[in-house]
């Protein structure tokens, strides 16, 4: 299955979850939705145009820290501010596969390279270095009982419906929106976030043909 690498860094980062009012807690790593949105800005797509796309996101980061930041609130036409703790992520590094129609991959490799504007995944703040993108084949796998387990080089969201036996923290990630009586309807995935070196010892999963460093990937 053909699809795209993206490897990626960013300095500081807050990868929001919603309902989060108190505090602006983040993410280990980014959601599908986030990545998603950031895709189809690279694309130049219009607002109500969605291109189908399946996302594995794996990574690390260095540390985690709290910012003080000022917080706009939008309440119909009043618009308060208030002091709100932030959790930021820094030393990023992300890696990520997109699987697509031959045509929207294509489109996204040629929107990175073409682009002349900073690329941004987070908030609007949140600038992203891309060091890699290329293309590459990914290899449906599934371990058999005379197969060595397999170590997780990043941390990782693993979807439900893969049958692995890994422990993590659960989430129920955005991915998609439908609008509906004017509000948005979001399919949620739910996956564990698993973190790095953990060992995957039954089940399924993917694994790339890159030559310089081979990924595995979890397709949501």
């Amino acid at each position: 299955m053909k699809a795209l690498k993206i490897k990626m860094y960013q300095e500081t980062v807050c990868y929001r979850k919603p309902y989060a009012f108190k505090v602006t807690e983040t993410y280990p790593l980014p959601p599908y939705s986030t990545i998603i949105g950031m895709l189809h800005n690279v694309i130049g797509a219009k607002s109500n145009e969605y291109h189908p796309m399946n996302i594995s996101v794996q990574g690390s980061y260095d540390g985690i820290f709290t910012s003080y930041n000022t917080t706009r609130l939008y309440k119909r036409n009043d618009v308060t501010s208030m002091p709100m703790n932030v959790h930021m992520l820094y030393g990023v590094k992300l890696i990520i596969h997109v699987t697509a129609t031959e045509d929207t991959l294509n489109k996204i490799y040629n929107g990175f390279k073409e682009m002349s504007s900073a690329f941004v995944l987070g908030r609007n703040e949140d600038i992203a270095r891309i060091d890699l993108i290329k293309f590459v084949n990914l290899e449906h796998h599934i371990i058999d009982e005379d197969e060595d387990s397999v170590k997780m080089g990043y941390s990782m969201y693993v979807p439900d419906n893969y049958d692995v036996n890994v422990k993590g923290i659960r989430y129920r990630l955005n991915k998609v929106y439908t609008i509906k009586n004017d509000l948005r309807q979001w399919e949620k995935v739910k996956v564990k976030y698993v973190e790095k070196n953990n060992y995957i010892d039954e089940g399924e999963y993917f694994i790339d043909d890159d030559k310089n460093e081979q990924n595995i990937a979890f397709l949501a």
